[in-house]
């Protein structure tokens, strides 16, 4: 992947990872309209990233493939797996939510939001760390 491509994606995920912050800023507050429309756009914005630069880098890791046992493999599978998890949940939930009159329902999926967003946290971590190996030189 193109360098300017990885940077531009890791900004935009450190963008959602700031909306979703945000939206449990809203929850607190009880601003619940806010809170589901900030979740919608984080959700739209990782699902895109996702389909236009993560996984067409997955599909090309020559590494994943010759040696799935190298602890980059490894990290980089659990990335994606508990990516893809992720994106499901948190689509599942914004769909839950926008196909409901009231917020009763959601009230009702607490735990899974509280998953979904532990699991978004750790992704980032991983991503940022798969980033930080792939391109810059902290990690060697």
């Amino acid at each position: 992947m193109d360098s300017l491509v990885a940077q531009t994606n890791m900004i935009v995920q450190t963008m959602v990872l700031a909306t979703l912050l945000a939206s449990m800023a809203f929850r607190r507050k009880r601003k619940y309209f806010a809170h589901g429309t900030s979740m919608l756009i984080a959700v739209v914005l990782n699902t895109l990233s996702f389909l236009l630069v993560m996984m067409p880098s997955l599909l090309n890791m020559e590494i994943v493939r010759a040696q799935p046992m190298h602890w980059f493999s490894l990290t980089t599978m659990a990335h994606a797996g508990l990516g893809a998890i992720t994106i499901m949940l948190s689509a599942w939930l914004i769909a839950a939510w926008h196909l409901q009159p009231s917020n009763q329902e959601c009230v009702k999926k607490r735990k899974f939001m509280r998953l979904t967003m532990v699991l978004w946290v750790v992704v980032f971590l991983l991503g940022f760390l798969l980033y930080t190996v792939l391109y810059t030189s902290l990690i060697p």
